[in-house]
Order: C-alpha cells, then sequence, then structure tokens
C-alpha cells in the first residue's frame, strides 16, 4: 500500500511520492506530471485530462472545478466534489500502474484560504475517489516543505502562490525542521482563468465583438485560446492565434504590452493580500530572508518581476512551479507514516481552540484546520472593579456558546493588582505544538504574574491507532486490492487505445507503426494476464503519444473547435 501527496489544482493536478528518502512526482496523464483538471463527460464516458480537453464538447465539459467546492452548484447533475472525485480517481489510477501498488492514503493540499465548507468538500471528494486523507494542508506549507527540506534553509520566508484559479501568500517560520504558519492570505477567485478571460474580453473589443454575446461553450473555446496565447508568450514580443466564432474565423494576438496592460490588475490585487498578510504578521518585508513563487503564472516573467519590484527580496523560483505543492505534500505523507522525518512533525488543529468569555461565549483563538506549529495571542481584561483574579477556561469545537463546546481545562490567574474594570491588562497566548499540545499560558502585564496549563486538544483515534486499522485493512483486502490493480489496468489500457486508434490519422506513419506495435503487445500481455508486463507496455504507449499529443491539441483548438453558425448578421468583421 502506498501514501502520496496530491495537490488537486483549479488548472492541474499533481501526484507526488516519496522513494529512497526523495520526493518525485509520478506521470499520470500520457507521460506527463500535470493532468489538467478537466473533465468531459461524452455518451456515458467520463473522460479526464489531455483527453478530455482534446475531446471536448463545451455542452459536457467542466473546467476549474475548485471554485466551486463547498458550493450547492451542479453541474450536470454532478456536485463540484463528485467531479473532483472523478479527477483524483483519474490520477490515482493512473499513479498506481505506475507504482504498481495500490494508494490506499493521501495528503491532500488545499488553499491556506479554504473555508471548512470547502476543505469538507475536498475530503469528501478523497471519500467518493477511496482515498483516505491522512492530512489536508495548506498549499503555501506544502511548497515550503519542498523547498525547506531541499535547500536546508531556515529563516522567515513568505510564499507566493499564484495558480490557475486561486492565490495563496503565506508567511512562514523555517525552524529546524518545523515550518510555522505565521500569517496566511488569499483569493480562491484569482488566478491563471482570470487572466484568460481577460485576454478574451481584450481582443473580443478589438475586434468589436461582446463577450456578453458569445454562449457558454464560445467562451470557453475562447478562453482555452486565451491561454495557449498566454503560455506561448513567454518572452517573445507577441505572439498570434486564430480563434473560430460563427463559422468565422478571428485572430487573436498578444503581446508584453498587452498581457502587463491585461494583467496588472490581477498582480495590484495578489500584492494587496500580500501587503495585508505582512500586516498581520507584523513583518517587515525587509526582514523576510525570500519570497519562494509556485503556481502555474509564475512561468509569466511579468509576474516575478512585479512581486520583486514591489518587496526588493530575492524571488526563489528554482524549485518546480507545477510540482512543489505535490512533492512537499508527499514529504508531510510519508512523514505521517513512515516517521522517518522526525524532525518535521506537521499538524492541523481539528477544532477550534478558544476560551470561554464574559456570558458564556466562546473566543476563538485557534481555528479549526489551521496549520500547526502555531502561536496566537489575546489581550482580556477585568470586567469588575478591584478584581484581582480572572478565571479561565480553554474549550474545543465549533459552537459559539461554551457550554455547547468540549471542556479542555480551567486555570486562574490571580495577584492582579486591584484597579478599576477595564484596566488591567492579562495577555493570553496559546501555542499548539508540532506533537498537538497545547500550552496556555496568561500573564498580566503591570505585574509580570502568569499561569501556564498544559492540555492535549487531540480526540479520537490517534496516528497509532490509525495506522493500526490502514494495516489491518490492508492485509485482509490483499487479495481484493490486487484483483481491483488488474481490473484498472485493463480498464485503462482499453481507454488509451481507443484513444490512440482515433487519432492514429493524424500521427506519421512511423509513430502509427511504432503506436500500433505497442498496442499489439499490450493486448497479448493482458489476455496472457501478465499484468506486470502490461504496465511496461502501457508506460511506452503514453510515453510515445506524449510526444505529439500537446500539438494536435493546439492545431485541433485552432483548426476545429467551431460552434454552430448563426446568421451573417450576428458576427462582425475585424
Amino acid at each position: 500500500m502506498s501514501t502520496v501527496g496530491i495537490d488537486l489544482g483549479t488548472t492541474a493536478s499533481v501526484v507526488a511520492f516519496v522513494q529512497h528518502g526523495v520526493p518525485r512526482s509520478i506521470p499520470t496523464d500520457v507521460g506527463k506530471v500535470t493532468t489538467p483538471s478537466v473533465v468531459t463527460y461524452e455518451n456515458g464516458e467520463t473522460i479526464v485530462g489531455r483527453e478530455a480537453i482534446y475531446r471536448m464538447n463545451p455542452a459536457r465539459s467542466i473546467f476549474s472545478v475548485k471554485r466551486f467546492m463547498g458550493s450547492n452548484v451542479k453541474f450536470f447533475d454532478k456536485t463540484p466534489e463528485e467531479i473532483s472525485a472523478e479527477i483524483l480517481s483519474y490520477i490515482k489510477t493512473s499513479a498506481e500502474l505506475q507504482l504498481r501498488n495500490p494508494i490506499d492514503s493521501a495528503v491532500i493540499t488545499v488553499p491556506a484560504h479554504f473555508s471548512d465548507a470547502q476543505r469538507t468538500a475536498t475530503k469528501r471528494a478523497a471519500s467518493i475517489a477511496n482515498i483516505k486523507v491522512l492530512r489536508l494542508i495548506n498549499e503555501p506549507t506544502a511548497a515550503a516543505i519542498a523547498f525547506g527540506l531541499d535547500k536546508k534553509k531556515e529563516g522567515i520566508y513568505a510564499i507566493y502562490d499564484l495558480g490557475g484559479g486561486t492565490f495563496d501568500f503565506s508567511i512562514l517560520r523555517l525552524m529546524s525542521g518545523v515550518f510555522q504558519v505565521i500569517a496566511t492570505g488569499g483569493d480562491n477567485s484569482l488566478g491563471g482563468d482570470d487572466l484568460d478571460s481577460s485576454i478574451l474580453e481584450y481582443n473580443l473589443k478589438k475586434l468589436g465583438l461582446d463577450v456578453g454575446e458569445l454562449n457558454d461553450g464560445e467562451q470557453m473555446l475562447g478562453r482555452l485560446v486565451a491561454k495557449s496565447l498566454k503560455e506561448k508568450l513567454g518572452n517573445h514580443g507577441e505572439v498570434r492565434k486564430n480563434y473560430i466564432y460563427h463559422n468565422k474565423s478571428y485572430e487573436f494576438i498578444l503581446s508584453q504590452k498587452i498581457m502587463e496592460d491585461v494583467a496588472q490588475v490581477y498582480l495590484n490585487r495578489t500584492l494587496e493580500i500580500a501587503d495585508r498578510v505582512f500586516s498581520d504578521a507584523a513583518i517587515d518585508p525587509r526582514e523576510i530572508d525570500g519570497i519562494v513563487a509556485v503556481g502555474g503564472m509564475i512561468k509569466m516573467p511579468l509576474v516575478k518581476t512585479s512581486v520583486k519590484n514591489r518587496y526588493q527580496v530575492e524571488i526563489l523560483d528554482d524549485i518546480s512551479a507545477d510540482e512543489a505543492v505535490a512533492l512537499g505534500a508527499a514529504i508531510h505523507a510519508d512523514s505521517l507514516t513512515s516517521k522517518s522525518r522526525s524532525m518535521l512533525l506537521l499538524d492541523v488543529a481539528p477544532l477550534t481552540l478558544g476560551i470561554e468569555t464574559f456570558g458564556g461565549n466562546v473566543d476563538k483563538i485557534i481555528h479549526r484546520n489551521s496549520a500547526i506549529p502555531i502561536a496566537q495571542r489575546r489581550e482580556y481584561t477585568t470586567y469588575q472593579d478591584k478584581q484581582i483574579g480572572i478565571k479561565f477556561h480553554i474549550v474545543q469545537g465549533e459552537r459559539p456558546l461554551a457550554r455547547d463546546c468540549r471542556s479542555l481545562a480551567k486555570f486562574e490567574l490571580n495577584g492582579i493588582p486591584p484597579m478599576s474594570a477595564g484596566m488591567a491588562r492579562v495577555v493570553v497566548e496559546f501555542s499548539v505544538d508540532v506533537n498537538g499540545i497545547l500550552s496556555v499560558k496568561a500573564h498580566e502585564k503591570s505585574t509580570g504574574i502568569s499561569q501556564t496549563v498544559l492540555v492535549e486538544p487531540s480526540s479520537g483515534l490517534s496516528e497509532d491507532d490509525m495506522r493500526a486499522i490502514l494495516e489491518s485493512a490492508a492485509k485482509n483486502h490483499n487479495h481484493d486490492e490486487i484483483e481491483a490493480k488488474n481490473v484498472r489496468l485493463r480498464v485503462e489500457s482499453e481507454r488509451i487505445m481507443r484513444f490512440l486508434e482515433s487519432i492514429l490519422s493524424e500521427m506519421s506513419q512511423l509513430q502509427k507503426n511504432a503506436v500500433l506495435g505497442e498496442m499489439q503487445n499490450l493486448r497479448q500481455s493482458i489476455d496472457s494476464e501478465n499484468y506486470a508486463e502490461a504496465v511496461e507496455y502501457k508506460n511506452k504507449l503514453e510515453a510515445i503519444s506524449g510526444q505529439f499529443l500537446d500539438e494536435i491539441i493546439s492545431r485541433r483548438l485552432s483548426r476545429e473547435m467551431i460552434i454552430a453558425p448563426l446568421s451573417a448578421a450576428d458576427t462582425k468583421s475585424s
């Protein structure tokens, strides 16, 4: 049984694992480590990844479903978590074939600003895909793990994570293998998708067209062309690409100047969020040791230039922008299961921790799913004249009243000088260490008197209990897992071969001969139940197809994505 790290991304997803102490990404889509988070439903078939783009039916396809996690919206009678489960199932099956071992559990990353509803939906998606979630960890934290362990760095670093659909900015302290989140912020509707839409709108306006006149399918195809332009631009002065609209071809243009004009509003929003996080952390940007830049949008030179100009600190981008988050999740997964990385003991607070205040309300200090280790402070005062002590009641739970939460501990701070109500200043600090042990310290500022109490807020099964259950389940179901893996191999192989047969006409004769030969070998090995050999042939087919699939997709986007025409009066020429 294998444990992996999964970056379930808005535009692309990545799976990674630790092999001999080294984190590695797993090719899950035609030999590539990134799988587009795209799902197409066609003729009762669920298609994921690059093939979903290639065979895309605008009326039956969904992009960027992660943006809708935790909501009640449905697409094709499916919830966002059900669609996300399709993506997770696909990359899980592909990864299992590569590892030649079933995947039973994973650490899955989420944006740092994901709400409880969004985190719960992510866990539900994993459950539907038959993946046990060991932890949900924040994406910038995962990136920091990958960066920190790889470079053996210590100090205070910011993580600038601009992906296809979300933006996160976090400040972390890296210290002796411990990663402490100091402050975090973000926007789950800010990313490359928004930039693609702006590039589309810019070109439509230039051509005298109105984005409001496009139906959902036409907008989807337009954003794909815009995305292609964005990815092709790089350091080129200008790039062009055709867009078919109402049976008529238009030329979209993207230059460095246009990109700067279109993108700056979004980049400014990311920098405003970053400014707030620096303020929340009470840290001057000049105090940090660098900014780790990750996420697909980091490939744009303009992004890194804007961040560097704003903060005048070193931009650290020497780890894979696409893979960093999954690699960090894999390292954390390895630490939870093998315990070989004792210096890396990250966790999340399972429930909100707080203090009962006057009237029975709860002042929530460390919120549920906060990355740990973490420390938070609150300042309290007396509510009666000449009050010389304060009683503290520490509770755990999500309810607003202390009586509805779990009581963890009570203690009293005595010796406060008698003074008017509201004059005393008592600072209470909640600190959760890497082992999940909560330390609460209260001290009065004027006298320095203090009181400390240790409580253990973790409830339910311990890590050892959970591992024992997983090991027992694996032992009892070993035969079933082997059979299931073989069935998945047969199904995956047939899907790949059907897809390759559909594009044989677009291959050179040399490529076609190679593919047909490997397909024959694959079928023979499956028929003879030689599954180890079948995996080898299946991997060869993916390697061959990966060499030219992107080129075919690009050609199809420009040449064949034609929407049913309206009347000539409904179109305008450029």
